[in-house]
């Protein structure tokens, strides 16, 4: 999926033949699978109707970074898929299992790259016995505790209270963990919906009001890719404490959040081959000939 991102005062976009223009920019649209646009965009009903027409998700994002809103076109296709989704509900212990256990691998392997070796024999025998949902989500619960316990550990004071807070966020390691999550999470939601999956229908997380469980299921995969990215963020400094704002909360300023833009992109394109490749895998999980183990 390539993401065109406009985060600059009064652009004005519009949708002529097949090409986006901007005050500034001229984009195939071809070339187009996501839009974020911030909210300083000038961009009529007309042009969003335009675009989703075109198949293209609109992300929208508010200036104080608080703020998602994600605008996808209207298809119905794929009945057969949602069937499948349905069907695999029946297991669904397994699929979740499948899940956990990237996860807990994944997150092993990022804390390496920082020369932290994490034993994860207990969380995966704990997994491999679990019989339903609620006891594998207690198993990552207590893994998620000790993983961060680690993770935490590698920024300054000043940076982290060193637990996971999230509404509001309390330092600005976790404003940007959560920041870069929920780019992530809208990111997965609009690529399962453009190739005909119910993002509601999942196996680990519990879908509620307008929660997309199955975008949050496939996120688990990739978390420790986005917590390396964030911690380079700031062991690099290309961030610091100065990039964010106390109100209600800690959260990255607009100029700072421009700033950012820059590293993100390239890290969400590479994240984006990763996450076509595992939601194929998902679609053959799903078939009935299946076996997980």
């Amino acid at each position: 999926m390539n993401t065109l991102i406009i985060d600059k005062e009064n652009q004005k976009i519009e949708l002529k033949g097949a090409k986006i223009y901007t005050s500034e920019h001229t984009v195939p649209l071809k070339l187009i699978d996501l839009l974020i646009l911030t909210q300083n965009a000038l961009i009529t009903p007309k042009t969003i109707l335009e675009l989703t027409n075109e198949n293209v998700p609109l992300l929208f994002l508010s200036n104080d970074s608080k703020k998602f809103a994600l605008t996808l076109p209207a298809i119905a296709k794929n009945a057969d898929l949602k069937v499948l989704q349905y069907k695999a509900l029946s297991k669904n212990t397994a699929i979740a299992k499948t899940l956990l256990y990237e996860k807990f691998t994944t997150h092993k392997s990022s804390l390496e790259a920082y020369d932290i070796y994490l034993s994860i024999d207990e969380e995966l025998e704990a997994l491999s016995n679990a019989q339903t949902i609620e006891s594998m989500m207690g198993v990552e619960g207590s893994f998620a505790r000790k993983y961060f316990a680690h993770y935490f550990a590698l920024f300054e004071r000043k940076l982290t209270k060193g637990y996971r807070s999230k509404n509001p966020p309390l330092d600005p390691i976790n404003a940007i963990l959560s920041y870069i999550y929920t780019l992530g999470y809208n990111t997965i939601t609009a690529k399962l919906y453009m190739r005909g999956f119910d993002p509601s229908i999942s196996y680990l997380h519990t879908p509620f009001r307008s929660h997309f469980a199955l975008s949050s299921d496939m996120l688990e995969v990739f978390r420790a890719d986005i917590n390396n990215f964030v911690a380079d963020l700031f062991l690099n400094q290309t961030l610091t404490s100065q990039d964010f704002t106390n109100k209600g909360g800690v959260y990255l300023t607009t100029e700072s959040r421009r700033k950012l833009w820059s590293h993100l992109i390239p890290f969400m394109n590479n994240l984006n081959k990763k996450s076509n490749k595992r939601i194929a895998l998902l679609k053959k999980e799903l078939e009935p000939s299946t076996i997980l183990s």
